[in-house]
């Protein structure tokens, strides 16, 4: 699956040309008054930093105020249930963990919301996953992890990281067991590069960072992209399981439930112009934050692909400690 499709990266631009064209005029269409953007996370995380640049954008681009609104707690579902209680009148902007709040819905908990229901505008960023091993691991592909026929051990950090073990072993059939308590991901590398486990399931992001050294070896892409940091690893779609490339951590934007057409069209326009602007394009390369646009649509599918593959896979036994 391609994610940023032509046609995706087609609309984003046309939005571009709305935006040059009466964007700004739109002010006038807004309800009075601010618009609150929810952000499931403490000030200073992930979610934080990339809710805080497109409110920055949206804000100076449309003329309305957009006021970041930190609710964390409970792996964003404090922030979900705010967001989706709140009136649909268009003063209410989100960013979502996804998949933080699917993850509760496969364990059967009651949540105070429908993910069907959640008004999907796109996402900034969807942050897929890589196997890494260390360099001098005789271990060069899965298939040779596979073929070993004996537990694999795996360093992991994170429900969504340890979720794409699991389904990583599920799907490949690997007998796999993980290795837990690590402050966060650059320590479970760590870890594998001093030889705690053989191999590990992390953020792309995270793995290319942490290898300026090259102390790791990249033996399958999660993804269907090129990576430069790691231009000889397979994708997962070429080696027989492309059903990974639809697993990450997506920094997804919705509005609530049963928002007028009127409204979801006007954040649509804006959420794509912030998204195509030459401020954004200078931000996410002097951060080195990947903004990876989804639409609303192609948002929404993926979410129902990463929610297909957790409930499928979500009795694989891994094994930890």
């Amino acid at each position: 699956m391609k994610h940023v499709t032509n046609l995706a990266r087609a609309a984003v631009l046309a939005l571009a040309g709305l935006a040059a064209t009466g964007i700004a005029a739109q002010a006038q269409d807004w309800p009075k008054g601010d618009v609150d953007l929810i952000i499931p996370s403490s000030p200073g995380g992930g979610f934080d930093t990339y809710g805080r640049i497109l409110a920055k954008i949206m804000g100076e681009q449309t003329g309305v105020q957009f006021v970041p609104d930190n609710i964390s707690g409970g792996g964003g579902l404090r922030g979900a249930q705010a967001a989706y209680s709140a009136r649909p009148d268009g003063k209410t902007f989100a960013v979502f963990n996804v998949p933080g709040i699917i993850e509760p819905i496969i364990r059967g908990d009651k949540v105070p919301y429908d993910i069907d229901k959640i008004t999907w505008i796109g996402s900034m960023a969807f942050n897929q996953y890589i196997v890494v091993v260390a360099k001098d691991s005789p271990y060069n592909s899965i298939e040779d992890l596979k073929a070993a026929g004996e537990t694999i051990t795996f360093t992991g950090y994170g429900s969504s990281g340890l979720a794409a073990n699991r389904i990583l072993c599920g799907l490949v059939g690997i007998e796999c067991q993980v290795i837990t308590g690590y402050p966060g991901n650059n320590d479970a590398l760590l870890g594998v590069v001093r030889g705690d486990a053989v191999a590990s399931v992390t953020p792309i992001t995270t793995a290319a960072s942490f290898n300026t050294g090259g102390d790791l070896k990249a033996i399958l892409l999660m993804s269907d992209r090129d990576i430069a940091a790691f231009p000889d690893a397979p994708k997962a779609g070429d080696a027989g399981y492309p059903e990974l490339t639809n697993l990450g951590l997506i920094r997804a934007f919705g509005l609530p439930p049963e928002v007028s057409d009127e409204v979801r069209a006007r954040f649509e326009t804006a959420f794509g112009a912030a998204l195509a602007s030459a401020e954004m394009a200078e931000w996410a390369q002097s951060t080195t934050s990947p903004v990876d646009p989804l639409s609303g649509a192609e948002l929404k599918s993926l979410i129902d692909k990463q929610t297909e593959l957790l409930l499928k896979y979500k009795d694989v036994k891994t094994g930890s400690e």
